[in-house]
């Protein structure tokens, strides 16, 4: 914390100029709530399930028809919002999820119910980190649109640091339904105060392009979606496999304290991206990141579990972190008109699937050749997106990039 807090302050220029703009601490507070509610449902949801039926088993099967549905409709619900703006869906979705978490805590008290709420959850979550997006260029503008996505990617990351301490805390303590109950709070009351800001009333979704090609249909995106699948892939195996590697080797406790490194690193990252480098071109900013993360990451299956790998993790996150920023950039400029909230889902979902299978994939590995060819595959599929990502900036997006930039460079000399 106190290094995240020496990152800020050491550039906190950049991001008070941004928070004296018009709406943006309204735009922060009222986002702040829900993300908490995310970052703790997997948890709360599981805990509760626990608690509940007595059976892990069915605990992680709530969590993952929760996490499947969210998923698989994500795109879905920023078409929706694509197509009709964001207040009549947010009125909808927003009371629906909150209820449905609620219930969860109040009358679900079997197994059937429980999957029945998860299910309601997952099917009714509102896209808020999808939405805020597009209210963080208008707040913030061409010239500070970065800093802006790195201030809200560092918020994003911090409540998935601490949703989960706090579901968990919440939980043990007192009861999986008072966490529920939380859940259900903290969406309320942050989506209903960002559904009702006026920037938020007064956003339009954009007009389409006649005759440019769908989502799925253009080439660039198609890149991005498959540089998803495999970064996707690569971090699913990823998060199964450092905490195999450490309870294989004797030494679970440091499971955590790796995982949290790695996200602590990408949120440095971010931080720094969003304050230092303002003329960096986005697609030239996203294969450097990329490529220094794929490198960092190689060693990997040579690092034994304990500080080294903390210590290792930590730096891999930290152009992680930087690359993310560029990336939401680069998908915001080449995605077709008319896409603002779905392009994101759309590749979230893609990238998501990946992961799931490369979950499920990396605990066979683990548990029948060991977690040094996990490793490896890891590094393996972060060097093959990295290689994919290059060739699709340099020969499909190169033109829109650099128009973008030049726009972008003429916004910040103003």
């Amino acid at each position: 914390m106190s290094l995240l807090l020496f990152v800020f302050f050491a550039h906190m220029r950049a991001y008070a100029e941004l928070m004296r703009l018009p709406g943006a601490w309204r735009l922060v507070l009222s986002s702040l709530p829900p993300r908490i509610a995310y970052g703790m449902s997997g948890l709360a949801i599981f805990f509760h399930t626990q608690q509940i039926t007595d059976s892990l088993a069915m605990a992680g099967y709530a969590v993952g028809t929760y996490a499947f549905i969210s998923s698989l409709t994500a795109a879905p619900r920023g078409h929706i919002i694509d197509k009709f703006g964001m207040t009549k869906p947010l009125a909808i979705l927003i009371p629906c999820y909150a209820l449905s978490a609620a219930l969860m805590g109040l009358i679900a008290d079997k197994a059937s119910l429980i999957i029945a709420c998860s299910a309601l959850m997952g099917l009714s979550a509102p896209p808020i980190n999808m939405t805020v997006r597009p209210l963080w260029k208008d707040v913030a503008g061409e010239a500070m649109s970065r800093t802006a996505y790195a201030l809200d990617s560092s918020i994003l990351n911090s409540t998935g640091l601490v949703g989960p301490v706090v579901a968990t805390w919440v939980s043990l303590h007192f009861s999986g339904p008072a966490a529920m109950y939380m859940v259900s709070g903290f969406m309320f009351t942050g989506g209903m105060a960002m559904l009702t800001s006026p920037m938020s009333r007064a956003w339009k979704p954009e007009a389409k392009v006649p005759g440019e090609k769908g989502l799925l249909r253009s080439p660039a995106m198609r890149i991005l979606a498959l540089e998803g699948t495999l970064i996707g892939f690569g971090w699913g195996f990823f998060d199964v496999t450092i905490p195999s590697a450490a309870t294989l080797a004797g030494q679970p406790g440091w499971a955590a304290p790796a995982m949290a490194a790695i996200a602590l690193g990408g949120l440095v990252g971010g931080l720094i991206a969003g304050s230092r480098f303002k003329h960096t071109e986005p697609g030239r900013g996203l294969i450097i990141g990329q490529t220094i993360f794929a490198l960092l990451a190689l060693p990997l299956f040579l690092v034994p579990p304990g500080l080294a790998t903390v210590v290792l993790v930590f730096i891999v996150g930290l152009p992680a972190g930087v690359s993310q920023i560029f990336y939401i950039e680069v998908v915001d400029t080449v995605r077709p008109r008319g896409t603002a909230v779905s392009a994101l889902g759309t590749l979230w979902f893609i990238e998501g699937s990946a992961a799931a299978a490369g979950n499920a994939l990396a605990g066979v590995f683990a548990e029948n050749y060991g977690t040094m060819i996990g490793c490896i595959l890891v590094s393996v599929m972060f060097v093959i997106s990295v290689t994919v990502l290059r060739f699709g900036i340099t020969r499909v997006m190169k033109p829109e990039l650099d128009a973008a930039h030049i726009v972008r460079t003429q916004a910040i000399a103003q």
